[in-house]
C-alpha cells in the first residue's frame, strides 16, 4: 500500500520554471540545465521503481514516496521507505547507464561509459547515513525501535554492476529494480517475527507524514541570481523563451502565432515558484505585461484564488497553481 505518493519533486518544478526565464545566454545556464538533467533522471528512476512496487504480494507493506525529515538542525531525505511491523527498509534509487564500480576502498561510486570515467558520492554509505538518521529520528520521539535494513537499487535494467575486489558488501546491499521483490522474500524470511504491533506502525506512518518537511530551496539563492535577471511576461511553450502579447482576450505568441486563453496561468506558476507565494493585482499586471487593473481583476477572479486584505491591499495566494 502507497502511503505517500510519488510526485514532481518542487525543486525540479523551480528548476524548470528558472530555465524558462533566465536569458539563453547567461552564464551559469548550462549548469542549470546540468542540475535538471541529473535530477530529472534521478526522478524518472524512481517512477520506474513504481512497477515493481506494486508487485509486492503483502499489501500490508506501507510504501512511502520522498521522505524529508528534520534530524537535530538538519534535514534528511529518503528516496523510498518501506515499513512493516518486522523491519524497515530504505531503497537508495540510482538511475545511472553504463558499467558501475562500487569501490569499497575509497567508498565511491565510479561509473565508465563512452570510453570515460567518473567519480559519484558512494550510495551504499549514503543509504547507511540514511539508517542512522532515521534510527535517531525514531529514537528522539520516543517511537518503537525495529530492525532498519538499507538497499541501493539500480533503476535502469542495462547498467553493469561490476564485480568489485571485496563483493560480500555490494551483492548485499545493491540490486537491480527487478530484483527487488526476491530480495524483500529474503528480509521477510530474515525477519519472521514481529517487531512492532499494526498499531504501532500507524502510529509511526502518522508521525512520519505529519513531520514532512517541505522542499523550500531556492533556486535562486543557489545561483546567485537576482530576479531582475529573470524574464518577466507570458512565456509561449510552444517556442520558448519568445513571449505572448494579450490582444482581444486571448495570449498570442509574438513569434509562432499560437493563441491561448489561459498562458498566464503558467506564467503565474512560475512567479509562484520564482517570485513568491503571494500576488497583488499592480505585481501581476507588471509582471504580465498589461496595463488594466480590471482584467487583472478578472483573471484573479477566475482563478478563484484565496486571498487577504481589502479590496487596495489584497493579495492573492498562488499556492494552489502547483503542479504535481
Amino acid at each position: 500500500m502507497i502511503n505517500k505518493v510519488q510526485s514532481r519533486p518542487l525543486y525540479i518544478q523551480k528548476l524548470e520554471a528558472l530555465l524558462r526565464r533566465i536569458p539563453s545566454q547567461h552564464e551559469k545556464r548550462k549548469e542549470m540545465e546540468d542540475e535538471l538533467s541529473r535530477r530529472m533522471s534521478g526522478f524518472k528512476g524512481e517512477l520506474s521503481l513504481d512497477y515493481y512496487l506494486r508487485l509486492i504480494p503483502d499489501k500490508s507493506i506501507r510504501i512511502f514516496h520522498d521522505i524529508r525529515l528534520l534530524d537535530g538542525e538538519y534535514t534528511f531525505q529518503i528516496d523510498t521507505l518501506l515499513m512493516c511491523t518486522r523491519f524497515f527498509l530504505i531503497l537508495e534509487v540510482k538511475n545511472f547507464s553504463g558499467s558501475l564500480l562500487f569501490d569499497r576502498t575509497f567508498k565511491q561510486l565510479v561509473r565508465r561509459i563512452n570510453n570515460k570515467e567518473e567519480t559519484f558520492p558512494d550510495p551504499i554509505t549514503q543509504v547507511k547515513r540514511q539508517q542512522l538518521q532515521l534510527k535517531n529520528w525514531l529514537k528522539i520521539r520516543k517511537l518503537p525501535e525495529i530492525p532498519i535494513e538499507t538497499l541501493v537499487v539500480i533503476s535502469n535494467p542495462y547498467t553493469y554492476i561490476m564485480p568489485p575486489e571485496n563483493p560480500t558488501e555490494v551483492k548485499r546491499l545493491v540490486t537491480h529494480s527487478a530484483n527487488l521483490i526476491s530480495r524483500l522474500s529474503n528480509l521477510e524470511n530474515k525477519h519472521n517475527h514481529d517487531a512492532l504491533t499494526e498499531k504501532a506502525l500507524a502510529r509511526i506512518s502518522k508521525t512520519l507524514l505529519k513531520n514532512q518537511i517541505p522542499d523550500n530551496r531556492s533556486v535562486l539563492e543557489k545561483y546567485q541570481i537576482t530576479k531582475h535577471e529573470l524574464i518577466k511576461g507570458v512565456v509561449c511553450l510552444d517556442c520558448s523563451p519568445f513571449l505572448m502579447k494579450r490582444e482581444y482576450g486571448k495570449w498570442i505568441c509574438t513569434q509562432c502565432g499560437a493563441a491561448s486563453k489561459e498562458a498566464h496561468i503558467d506564467a503565474l506558476r512560475d512567479y509562484l515558484l520564482l517570485w513568491g507565494e503571494t500576488i497583488s493585482n499592480q505585481e501581476l499586471r507588471e509582471f504580465l505585461g498589461i496595463s488594466s487593473a480590471s482584467i487583472a481583476a478578472r483573471m484573479l477572479s477566475s482563478l478563484q484564488l484565496p486571498y487577504t486584505g481589502s479590496t487596495k491591499d489584497r493579495r492573492y495566494s498562488l499556492a494552489g497553481l502547483l503542479n504535481n
